[in-house]
């Protein structure tokens, strides 16, 4: 806005006042000097250079080239002046002003317009390395009055969307919101004969002497939003056509509609060569004017040669396709060299090397750097898991110190052979073994310690190993082991209420006290690295800790149930470990009812689960607590109707309890040992006990992660850095923020553009779950999709259910619309699934996850709300949104319904 002390004594206007009514701007008068302020509105040919914070980047280039006289259909811009000045109604939507809207009609009818297009004009749009093309709105063929005003707001409502949202914050661009605004172009409609576009350099090639022509008879829409291919053209500088491929036109759009192309025009050409040449010179004319390559809409009517639209062509100087493919490789050599070092180093001796997605990939999908830093710091080398695992009694050697996990094409995974060495209990390790039957069943790497790992050793089996002698020794080692296990298997319950959590307690009460904001940047560095040393040598410690005992013993019952059930086992074990009692997760859902009923106030919720999220170990992704909004459709939701979690839990717990009586009773009546029976349920009793205690330690894990994404954003207030490109940054380099601040902050733009190739990956699902290094050139490739009608997946959580597919990815995900969207006849299908999904979970039919296993976050939420789980490979490819599915939760099959 331009103000009175903006100008001085010899102040003039910046730009000519309009001399024709509509009221553009507000007069005053400073020194006897005639001063507009910025308009609302603004003819077409009075936008100048320097008018993209007033304009939007659409409208500057149609002014620009209007200016030089370019063929530009003759229009007007509502500003953003009069955008800042629109109204939210309650329900979200965009409200004009009544005086403004008399003064668009006006406008509106003084240049004789009827058939219009309204299209969305935003100052951050037509970027070099963003079009954002489709992601604001445009209404073509307005021709009312009403109809204008309604997509002039529809245009201005469409800047804050989720799909722009997501699309600035994939993009890298949500970083300066103060000058995030939209302006409206309202121009003439070409009643085209013929339209298209046109790239002036050809953008499959990126040939610079080429320009590439893609036209359809009558209007574009048709050819824009990709319903039909068009005509192509490719024509040199000189005018001279090396390519021309005709397509079958059938049907033409008109003002009046769609109507049909005359059978003998079908086939004919959509330009004429004189056409051509009209466009290859008005074409490099623009190229010449902005200074760089253009894509260019065009339109022919009577004869003449209308231009549309023009901004730089967003290839960031080579297509999506090859930068990814040059990413791609370049990740492949990092990984065979990351191999080739640690074999150099004695850390591998199998005859290959493999990766797993598995259970890292369920709880960071494709982390920014931040959170993969985070996660290896306070987890690997001398973290949480050697921490822990030697508590227990686990013989860990320098092999595990290092190369655990590797973030491949923005993708974590685990090194099998390493990860198993964590497992070593005094034994000999099979790992060519596990390397083998992960090759003829990739699917044991998923979790690797049921099913694949040894837990286990008889006697019988470690003489016919290792030799009598040392088989004997090897089983002794293994007993004393396992001896070590059940006394911790015992005890740890109790240690954990008695010590353990009171101390995470308080630790949480004191440094929820402290505000980052009150000190300065070097101190919240300092601070944050302090959180990182707590969790890695306390929180993250008893996770493990809590987490192997409930894997180990739950590994061993599924192995004897398998024995004692060969067909039935898996599903009776997923039986077995619903309803399960004792997780703060589980209480949420209690707590929740109990802020419904007014038994608890919303900060204390807040207070208990303000820190959760629906990914909480992704750092850069908001809490609940963030947005009021989301608590707000929680209660909304549960007050509809979702189920009791009182009578739930209940409900569960007593399934439960009968199936232990039914199978205890079963093996009772095949004559089992009763010492086998007692030491099967023994077993039972300390997976049931460890299982819900590592989702309470997470929970302590994650409110502690929510302190660390505080620091961090009070850090980059700090220093001046956009809240986002601090997430871009890993903790080793936050102190070189202080030494070498433009040199940390230079690797944030590459970071964010390999994170977007990152996620285009995952889209696609072009990374593998299981990456073997004779199989290197599988990683990023495009993947060949079955077509089925029976899916077979693993069960994770019992029962059976028919619902609607619905397709959920945790990060992108909003966390309010969800609760709405997500009903008792939802089948919830997703990548995977964490603590913060838990609300949308326990609303839904049941839930399909791509990766994960029976002790998976996702697998545990779903048993707690009583819901049936499968997990099935690429399952957000297989299932398309929308279709009907039943889910078998005891077999892990998944059929679609007609």
């Amino acid at each position: 806005m331009v103000h009175r002390s903006d100008f001085d004594e010899n102040a003039t206007p910046t730009r000519p006042l309009p001399l024709q009514g509509g009221g553009w701007g507000t007069e005053y008068t400073v020194e006897g000097e005639i001063v507009a302020e910025e308009p609302d509105l603004l003819d077409l040919e009075e936008v100048r250079e320097g008018d993209l914070p007033l304009v939007g980047a659409k409208a500057l280039n149609l002014g620009l080239m209007a200016q030089v006289g370019l063929p530009v259909p003759r229009g007007f811009v509502i500003t953003t002046n009069a955008f800042k000045k629109s109204t939210r109604s309650p329900s979200g939507r965009i409200q004009i002003p009544g005086s403004l809207k008399q003064r668009i009609i006006a406008a509106y009818q003084e240049r004789g317009l009827h058939q219009v297009a309204v299209r969305s004009s935003a100052t951050l749009e037509d970027l070099p390395q963003a079009s954002f093309a489709g992601i604001y709105l445009s209404r073509p063929n307005v021709s009312s009055e009403a109809e204008l005003l309604t997509a002039i707001e529809e245009c201005f409502h469409s800047l804050r969307t989720l799909a722009s949202d997501v699309y600035r914050r994939n993009m890298g661009l949500d970083g300066d919101q103060e000058t995030l605004g939209m302006a409206v172009v309202v121009q003439e409609m070409i009643d085209a004969e013929v339209s298209g576009v046109m790239y002036t350099l050809n953008p499959i090639t990126l040939d610079r002497e080429e320009l590439f022509i893609n036209a359809v008879f009558g209007l574009s829409e048709p050819l824009v939003s990709g319903r039909v291919p068009g005509d192509v053209f490719r024509v040199d500088r000189r005018g001279c056509l090396p390519e021309q491929r005709l397509s079958e036109k059938a049907s033409m759009l008109t003002l009046k509609g769609e109507t049909p192309v005359p059978k003998g025009r079908r086939n004919l050409p959509t330009l004429t060569p004189l056409q051509l040449a009209a466009l290859v010179e008005q074409g490099l004319a623009i190229e010449a004017h902005f200074g760089g390559p253009q894509d260019i809409e065009f339109a022919f009517a009577d004869g003449k040669l209308h231009i549309v639209q023009s901004r730089p062509i967003t290839i960031g100087h080579e297509p999506l396709e090859l930068k990814i493919e040059r990413y791609r490789r370049k990740e492949i050599e990092k990984v065979r060299s990351r191999i080739t070092d640690l074999r150099q180093e004695g850390k591998l001796e199998g005859s290959e090397a493999v990766y797993s997605h598995g259970n890292i990939g369920e709880i960071l999908p494709t982390p920014t750097p931040m959170s993969f830093g985070i996660f290896t710091c306070i987890f690997a080398e001398e973290g949480g898991i050697r921490r822990g695992r030697r508590h227990l009694g686990y013989d860990l050697d320098d092999k595990t110190s290092e190369g655990l996990f590797e973030l491949i094409c923005g993708h974590p995974y685990f090194n099998l052979e390493i990860d198993a060495a964590t497992f070593h209990v005094g034994f000999p390790l099979e790992i060519q073994g596990y390397i083998d039957k992960v090759k003829a069943n990739p699917q044991l790497a998923n979790y690797p310690e049921l099913g694949l790992y040894e837990q286990h050793l008889t006697l019988d089996e470690a003489v016919a190993r290792f030799g009598q002698k040392e088989g004997r020794r090897y089983h002794a080692l293994f007993l004393e082991f396992l001896v070590g296990m059940t006394e911790w298997a015992e005890g740890y319950l109790d240690r954990f209420s008695s010590e353990v959590e009171p101390a995470l307690q308080r630790y949480l009460e004191q440094e929820r006290d402290q505000d980052p904001a009150l000190v300065s940047a070097e101190e919240i560095a300092e601070e944050i690295h302090s959180s990182l040393e707590h969790l890695r040598t306390m929180t993250c410690v008893h996770f493990v800790i809590a987490a192997r005992l409930g894997f180990f013993f739950t590994e061993r019952f599924r192995s004897k149930m398998m024995e004692f059930f060969p067909k039935e086992g898996e599903g009776l074990v997923t039986d077995l470990l619903r309803g399960l009692e004792g997780s703060k997760i589980g209480q949420q859902a209690k707590d929740l009812a109990k802020l419904v009923q007014r038994e608890m106030s919303q900060g204390e919720f807040l207070k208990a689960y303000g820190h959760l999220a629906t990914n909480e170990l992704e750092i850069s992704l908001p809490r609940i607590a963030d947005d009021p909004h989301v608590l707000e459709e929680m209660v909304k939701e549960f007050k509809k109707g979702a189920r009791d979690p009182f009578k739930g839990a209940m409900e569960q717990a007593r399934k439960r309890r009968k199936d232990e009586e039914e199978v205890r009773a079963r093996l009772e009546k095949e004559g089992i040992n009763p010492f086998a029976i007692q030491e099967l349920f023994r077993d039972l009793t300390y997976a049931q006990r460890y299982l819900p205690l590592r989702e309470t330690i997470k929970y302590y894990l994650t409110a502690e992660y929510a302190l660390i994404r505080r620091a961090l954003l009070a850090l980059a207030e700090k220093l001046g850095l956009p809240q986002d490109d601090i997430f871009y940054l890993s903790p080793r380099e936050l102190p070189e923020l202080f030494s070498s601040f433009e040199t940390v902050k230079g690797s944030i733009q590459q970071r964010k553009e390999e994170r977007r190739f990152a996620l285009h990956l995952s889209t696609h699902k072009r990374m593998p779950h299981v990456i073997f290094e004779s199989a290197l050139e599988e990683i990023g490739q495009k993947p060949i999709v079955e077509t089925l009608q029976q899916f077979q997946g693993s069960p994770v959580s019992s029962g059976e259910a028919v619902g609607t597919v619905k397709i959920i990815d945790p990060e992108e995900l909003d966390l309010a619309r969800g609760l709405e969207e997500v009903t008792e006849d939802v089948v919830i299908v997703a990548r995977a699934a964490n603590l913060g999904l838990f609300p949308i979970i326990r609303n839904a039919a049941g839930l399909i996850l791509e990766t994960g296993g029976i002790l998976a976050h996702g697998a545990c939420l779903a048993r707690e709300s009583g819901i049936p789980a499968v997990v099935l490979e690429r399952a957000t490819v297989l299932l398309p949104e929308g279709i009907r599915v039943r889910i078998d939760g005891h077999s892990g099959k998944v059929d679609l319904l007609a």
